[in-house]
């Protein structure tokens, strides 16, 4: 009884090994995927999904987040869109909202693309504003709000964001001042600043960085304490920053040293 126990033991050892690999397998070729997803996809409980999604990231080999799952990649990894759209929504729909609740009626707002500068469209309301955008789908959203006024900066599209780069996109962008800039980016550290993955982008980003009275981070506790490959700024460019309290976890630390810096952290 006790020979035959083991030999069960070791059967679920060994068909749980496959299925981790290949949940793997599925991580890497998707890039970002939820924990419902894979639940069905392998016909197992979420509670069994959970606990090799911790095995794998104990191991170095995933990256979790809220209700999902990343693959590592080096910090020239850029997630799509819709890769974005499926990690952390909750804290992206708070970190929005509040976001939202500091335009104010006849401001100038400057937004980027992003999933989480999306947020803060879907909830402006019918506040009348002039906005100013290089993203094709956030254009799209505003222009479905009746108060805006809306500005869409022309160039190069990137497939991956949907954001336009490139000089012409700078030389547009010189010709304007606004009141806020709300960006969202990949990366926040106090010692590299704030990064996303592409060159193009980061250089539009500073040129709005210029134009904008204010300079406000959107940004779910996942990006901070991460580098991505390209800078956009220091952090001392910025005037605030918006994130929920995920922050309190692992990097409290970074309220002090930004409220040292005469930056603003708003925690939702």
């Amino acid at each position: 009884m006790v020979e035959r126990k083991q030999e069960i033991g070791e059967i679920g050892k060994m068909l749980a090994r496959e299925r981790q690999q290949k949940i793997l397998q599925e991580v890497k070729r998707q890039r970002a995927i939820k924990v419902k997803e894979l639940s069905k996809l392998f016909n197992v409980s979420e509670m069994t999904i959970r606990r090799d999604l911790e095995k794998l990231s104990r191991q170095g080999l995933i990256e979790r987040v809220h209700g999902g799952v990343l693959s590592i990649d080096g910090t020239a990894f850029e997630p799509t869109f819709r890769e974005k759209e499926i990690v952390n929504m909750e804290e992206k729909i708070k970190i929005g909202k509040k976001a939202a609740s500091l335009v104010k009626e006849n401001d100038t707002v400057c937004l980027g693309p992003g999933t989480t500068v999306m947020q803060i469209v879907k909830n402006l309301g019918e506040k009348r504003i002039t906005a100013l955008t290089n993203s094709l789908n956030i254009a799209f959203e505003l222009s479905k709000i009746p108060n805006v006024r809306l500005f869409v900066i022309g160039g190069e599209v990137r497939s991956e964001s949907y954001a336009m780069v490139g000089p012409e996109t700078e030389d547009y962008l010189r010709r304007f001042y606004v009141d806020k800039f709300f960006v969202g980016v990949n990366g926040f550290t106090i010692e590299h600043g704030i990064t996303i993955p592409n060159p193009s982008e980061a250089a539009v980003y500073r040129e709005m960085i210029k134009l904008s009275r204010e300079t406000i981070v959107v940004a779910d506790h996942t990006k901070l304490g991460r580098v991505s490959f390209a800078k956009i700024a220091d952090v001392e460019c910025i005037d605030a920053l918006i994130t929920d309290s995920g922050i309190y976890e692992r990097y409290e630390g970074y309220i002090r040293e930004l409220q040292a810096r005469e930056i603003k952290v708003i925690v939702v």
